[in-house]
C-alpha cells in the first residue's frame, strides 16, 4: 500500500447520513493523512455549513481543506475527477448511491464512469460498519497472466494486506475459475480447473501467509461469486482490481468491479494497476492543522 497524504471526500449535505466523512476521517487519522472535502450544490447554498465543518475538523486535529462547486452531487464525476487533479489526491473516497437497472442501461453511472477514469484508487462506501477486527475481502484474477493483470494482481492483495494490517483485520481472498464448455460428465475436468486456480494462488498464499480456510476458490461468474463469499464471510471491505476499459470495449464487455460492485453488501476499494513498489504506512494519530 503506498502513502497515502491526501484524501479527496465527496461530502453528503446531511451529516448524519455522510458515511463518506465518517470512512474519510477514520482514514485520515489512521494514515496521518490531509482530507481535501468536496461538496456539490446547484446552487452554491452551503457555505455555511462546510465552513463550520471545517472550524470542527480541525478543532479535532485534521488537517482540512474544502471546497464547494456548482453541479448535482449525483452527478459529479466531472467535478470529483476535476478537484481530484486540482489536489493531487492520493484516494478518493465517495458514498455509493445505486441506479436502477433502467438508468445503467442509458447512462454510466457516476461510480462506474470514476471507476474507469480514476489513476488512483477508489473508495465507495455503502454501509457504516467498523473495519477494525472484521475482515476484508481481496478479489483475485488469477486467470489472466498477461503483465498488466499480473500487475494488478500484486496491487490488489498488498493493499488489502496491508490495510488488515492496519485495523487489525482478517484477510481473505476469493478467486473465480471459468466452468468448463461442454465438459465431458464423466471426465473431472472441473476438479482440474479448481486445482489449476489454486495453484495459481500459492505464490500470494505462501508470501502473505493465507491459512487455506481464508482462501476461496469457487466457480464463476466473478460477479457471483465474490458478493457470495463477501456475504458468506461477513466482509466489511471487498478490494477489487479493474484495468478500467472504456470507450466500445467497455460497452460491449463491461468490467467486473462495475457488474460486483452493484451486487456488494459492503465498503468497495477499486484499484488500478502500477508499477510502484508498496510501502508500510505505520498508524498514526491526527495531526494539527
Amino acid at each position: 500500500m503506498r502513502t497515502i497524504e491526501k484524501i479527496l471526500v465527496m461530502l453528503h449535505v446531511d451529516p448524519a447520513e455522510d458515511l463518506a466523512l465518517a470512512r474519510g476521517k477514520q482514514l485520515a487519522q489512521t494514515l496521518g493523512a490531509e482530507l481535501q472535502l468536496l461538496l456539490c450544490d446547484p446552487h452554491e447554498g452551503h457555505t455555511q455549513y462546510l465552513e463550520g465543518l471545517l472550524t470542527t475538523l480541525r478543532s479535532e486535529g485534521f488537517r482540512v481543506q474544502g471546497e464547494q462547486v456548482k453541479g448535482q452531487s449525483h452527478h459529479a464525476c466531472a467535478a470529483i475527477l476535476a478537484a481530484h487533479q486540482r489536489h493531487a489526491c492520493d484516494l478518493v473516497i465517495k458514498q455509493h448511491h445505486p441506479d436502477s437497472t433502467l438508468t445503467q442501461l442509458f447512462t454510466l453511472p457516476d461510480d462506474w464512469q470514476l471507476s474507469r477514469e480514476l489513476p488512483t484508487p477508489l473508495l465507495l462506501v455503502k454501509t457504516p460498519r467498523a473495519w477494525a477486527g472484521n475482515t476484508v475481502l481481496a478479489a483475485m484474477d488469477v486467470d489472466h497472466q498477461d503483465s498488466e493483470h499480473q500487475a494488478l494482481q500484486g496491487h490488489v492483495i498488498d493493499y488489502t494486506a496491508e490495510l488488515c494490517r492496519l485495523f487489525q483485520a482478517e484477510l481473505h481472498v476469493v478467486s473465480a475459475y471459468a466452468a468448463p464448455a461442454l465438459a465431458d460428465p464423466t471426465i473431472h475436468i472441473d476438479q482440474a480447473i479448481a486445482q489449476h486456480c489454486h495453484d495459481q494462488c500459492q505464490w500470494f498464499q505462501h508470501e502473505y501467509e493465507l491459512a487455506e480456510h481464508h482462501l476461496h476458490i469457487g466457480e464463476g461468474p466473478a460477479k457471483t461469486l465474490i458478493p457470495r463469499i463477501a456475504s458468506d464471510q461477513g466482509a466489511v471491505l471487498t478490494v477489487l482490481g479493474t484495468i478500467g476499459r472504456s470507450g466500445l470495449s467497455g460497452i460491449l464487455v463491461g468490467n467486473t468491479a462495475e457488474t460486483v460492485l452493484e451486487r456488494l453488501n459492503c465498503d468497495v476499494l477499486i484499484l488500478k494497476p502500477h508499477e510502484m513498489p508498496a510501502k508500510r504506512v505505520e498508524p498514526r494519530g491526527h495531526r494539527a492543522a
